[in-house]
């Protein structure tokens, strides 16, 4: 019997010395189950080892801005990027002579990038020539001020078109433009399609646009309403990232006897930045400054006027 007590004590002794030596330094007694509460249950002979948790999804990244298309008003390209809308606002005062205020325009102007080589765009002038000098001697857009004040309708015409980024490589972009133009919708109702070339050059801080187009007469031919081109040119150079000063010329009249009815158009105005995506601007029109004999003389020159001011929207 005392062999037996001995024996065990021996055994107790030499398991609990085995035990301490196997916790780790420094390591708390691991705690003993409670009272009662069955074994844990061995894992399965061959199981899998268990999987651990999932780490945490990283956070979305901030949507990138459209790529290639600045703020500066002179390094802009000729098409939108896409997704991107432009909304145009422009107010178009007659300050000719004898006929100040006869009428007030609003050529209004929408856009929106297809991609990031078509533009879908509504516009009411000729594409591509400043809205300070549109048809010489004729507004567009809606006309205030009734006919007392030399408005045939309050909306009386309407282009519809697109434009394609053919090309852009070493500041050079190439385009082609196709709109429909309705010259005007009262009765007799003349129709154009308008179809042409944009080019622009960017050499930071200047650019020069060129937009040479022929609007083909579709009805009311034999009526007058036949081609007409025109070579809208515009020079823009960025002062400061701000402000851009910019200089509109250009050509236009019926291909038609073109050497006996063409006029010569020139602006001066200005862009400002007032903050990412918004601008406004100004600018002092002279729709025939030149022109040829057969233009009365009390509509060219100096004598026929037009300041333009305006806000343009971009929603991105």
């Amino acid at each position: 019997m005392r062999k037996n007590i001995a024996f065990v004590t021996i055994l107790a002794t030499s398991l609990a010395s085995y035990a301490a030596s196997a916790q780790p330094e420094g390591a708390p007694p691991a705690a003993p189950p409670p009272e009662g509460a069955p074994p844990a249950a061995a894992p399965p002979e061959g199981a899998p080892p268990a999987a651990e948790a999932p780490a945490p999804a990283p956070a979305p990244a901030p949507a990138a801005a459209p790529a290639g298309y600045p703020d500066e008003y002179a390094l802009r390209p000729l098409t939108l990027s896409a997704g991107m809308f432009q909304g145009t606002l422009p107010v178009v005062l007659n300050l000719s002579k004898n006929a100040a205020l006869k009428p007030v325009w609003i050529p209004i102007e929408l856009a929106f990038g297809a991609t990031n080589e078509l533009t879908v765009f509504v516009s009411h002038n000729v594409v591509g020539q400043s809205n300070a000098m549109l048809y010489p001697g004729v507004g567009g857009g809606l006309c205030l001020g009734g006919k007392d004040r030399n408005c045939e309708k309050v909306y009386n015409n309407l282009n519809v078109g697109g434009m394609y980024s053919l090309l852009k490589s070493n500041g050079v972009e190439l385009a082609g433009l196709l709109a429909l133009d309705i010259r005007r919708f009262s009765d007799p109702m003349e129709l154009g399609v308008d179809v042409g070339v944009p080019f622009k050059y960017v050499a930071a801080p200047v650019s020069v646009k060129l937009v040479p187009q022929v609007d083909i007469g579709v009805n009311k031919r034999s009526q007058g309403n036949k081609e007409i081109l025109s070579v809208p040119l515009q020079v823009a150079f960025q002062a400061m990232p701000q402000l851009a000063i910019f200089l509109d010329a250009g050509i236009i009249g019926k291909i038609s006897h073109f050497s006996d009815n063409y006029t010569v158009p020139l602006g001066i105005g200005a862009d400002f930045l007032i903050q990412h995506g918004l601008d406004v601007g100004l600018e002092f029109g002279l729709p025939m400054v030149a022109a040829t004999s057969k233009i009365p003389s009390d509509a060219k020159g100096f004598n026929d006027r037009t300041l333009m001011l305006y806000a343009a929207w971009r929603s991105m």
